[in-house]
């Protein structure tokens, strides 16, 4: 499989060390260009960080429907990704400063979030997928 059909295609299936690469490369350049970010453009880096973030979420969901397939389940899956940005949206964020006590909502989102990334977590990421070629195609390890 190329770069090229890995990063912007939703077919095929990738296997869980893929997937664990992707990931692992994927928070490294998160982090590594917020921190540059903070450094050259300290006064835009919210706005920057977005656009990258964005620019990044493509990608992010080509290679996680490729590992629902693998799993032998489609690309409806990566619905559970909208609870995790929302959860994020809604997190109260201090400067430094006491946070007022989280609302309920705010409570429901971060546990909607949290069960979505655990389910996320232990299907993609740990649980084999399927040996034989399902109706995604054949096994890539």
């Amino acid at each position: 499989m190329s770069i090229k059909q890995l990063l912007f295609s939703f077919q095929g299936r990738v296997g869980r060390k893929v997937f664990w690469i992707w990931n692992a490369s994927y928070y490294l350049a998160i982090m590594g260009f917020s921190m540059g970010i903070q450094v050259l453009f300290p006064a835009q880096a919210g706005i920057i960080s977005v656009v990258f973030l964005a620019f990044l979420m493509l990608p992010d969901l080509a290679v996680t429907a490729k590992r629902w397939h693998d799993r032998n389940k489609s690309n409806w899956y990566l619905l559970l990704n909208i609870p995790l940005i929302l959860g994020r949206m809604f997190v109260p964020v201090g400067g430094g400063e006491l946070v007022a006590q989280p609302t309920l909502l705010q409570t429901l989102a971060s546990v909607a979030a949290l069960a979505c990334g655990a389910w996320i977590f232990i299907e993609c990421g740990l649980l084999k997928g399927d040996d034989a070629e399902n109706q995604y195609g054949q096994p890539r390890r």
